[in-house]
């Protein structure tokens, strides 16, 4: 699984963008979040999931500080009902939530030579984030040169025609390959409440904190973590199809079993899709299908859960 872009860029239009703000707004996510909102600081991002209280995961997000707010970075399919959800829980707490929509902009973008040879410095760490001419640059690939644009719309146009001029456009099946490659999971409205946080592999790419206090959900994430073995893991996988999948579409073995399903996917060409896939641990190396394509688990993800 690997894809060459260089010097490629694509308007982040399947996210969106909850603003957290107030007096409360940390004690408030903090009692909703799986993460440590206080380890987010000015120049670091984490992933965090929002829970229901049976510990089922309603939102997979990416969260920073942004002047005196906290941004949420959410898949817009399910932006609403999340904010929606969340301002249930705001009760007496000095905090407002609001969905940005056209004033701030994300967009993402991979390799670094052209800004480095302008003199803009970028982040090197994986979710480090600099600023610079008045914009918000990530670093959002593990082991790639790939980035996020961040800010205020009108500062990110100018930014990008000041200095992305030798980018050219990608497409949102390139981009979100990357993030299967990364191995970063998302919740879609077909998906909400079916997984436990650890089985998308949440506490392995820190979106999960075991030492802060209580939040929604807390006690089942907590019990799963401590009891030992998790049953339930996530793994990079492909099929030979040009079908159309479908989040949630089932994950089934040579007994017809039902054993998982899809988190997310992305085609890497007309014969080529990638996924995300969750299913038992124990399954992982039988014969898999989903909609009657045979399923090749990628072996290094294999190993790490054998």
């Amino acid at each position: 699984m690997s894809l060459n872009l260089e010097n490629k860029f694509i308007l982040l239009s399947t996210s969106s963008m909850i603003k957290v703000e107030g007096d409360d707004r940390v004690p408030f996510l903090q009692g909703q979040l799986t993460q440590d909102i206080k380890l987010i600081s000015h120049d670091k991002a984490l992933f965090a999931g929002f829970c229901n209280p049976k510990g089922r995961v309603l939102a997979f997000m990416l969260c920073f500080e942004e002047h005196d707010s906290i941004h949420i970075q959410i898949d817009s399919s399910i932006a609403e009902p999340i904010l929606r959800r969340l301002k249930m829980y705001v009760l007496r707490s000095k905090v407002s939530l609001n969905l940005l929509d056209n004033q701030f902009t994300c967009v993402g973008f991979v390799g670094s030579k052209p800004l480095l040879n302008q003199g803009i410095k970028l982040p090197e760490n994986y979710l480090d984030i600099v600023r610079s001419h008045d914009v918000m640059i990530m670093r959002v690939g593990k082991n790639t040169e790939r980035y996020q644009l961040m800010g205020d719309t009108t500062k990110v146009n100018t930014f990008m025609k000041l200095n992305l001029a030798e980018y050219t456009s990608m497409s949102i099946e390139s981009w979100d390959n990357l993030n299967i490659i990364d191995g970063i999971p998302n919740i879609y409205p077909t998906t909400q409440e079916a997984f436990i946080p650890q089985s998308i592999n949440m506490d392995l790419i820190d979106s999960i904190n075991f030492k802060k206090g209580c939040y929604t959900g807390q006690e089942i994430v907590a019990r799963t973590h401590y009891l030992g073995k998790v049953k339930r893991r996530m793994f990079r996988a492909f099929i030979e199809s040009e079908d159309d999948l479908t989040p949630g579409d089932q994950i089934i073995n040579e007994k017809k079993e039902a054993i998982g399903q899809l988190v997310r996917s992305a085609k890497e060409n007309e014969l080529r899709t990638n996924m995300l896939i969750e299913l038992r641990v124990d399954q992982a190396h039988e014969a898999l299908y989903i909609k009657n394509h045979v399923i090749e688990i990628m072996s290094e993800d294999k190993k790490i859960f054998d």
